[in-house]
């Protein structure tokens, strides 16, 4: 199928192992910082709106799923799951916790 090629193509960058230990790494930190102070994401828990947090969650999950290996086969989870969407979304709120 043409498109599972082109995101093949696209995705060549992110098939090392030094990119999945950086989402798995920035996953699991992410993670354990919210589950176990969730201060540092807001003010007060009460103020986190949920679509704010509803997009950490997504970029969470993609990228335990791209540091521990696994390859959706359907092009839209592939799309959905991968690290361009969830790099900068981790980024920036790890950026946002610790500066």
């Amino acid at each position: 199928m043409k498109i599972n090629q082109t995101l093949d193509f696209i995705h060549k960058p992110f098939q090392y192992a030094l990119s999945r230990w950086v989402s798995t790494l920035l996953a699991l930190l992410l993670s354990g910082l919210l589950l176990l102070n969730p201060n540092h994401i807001a003010d007060s828990t009460a103020a986190l709106e949920n679509g704010y947090l509803s997009v950490l969650m997504m970029a969470l999950t993609a990228a335990f799923v791209h540091g521990l290996g696994f390859e959706p086969r359907l092009w839209l989870w592939r799309v959905i799951f991968s690290p361009y969407l969830a790099w900068p979304v981790l980024f920036f709120f790890a950026t946002r916790m610790f500066v």
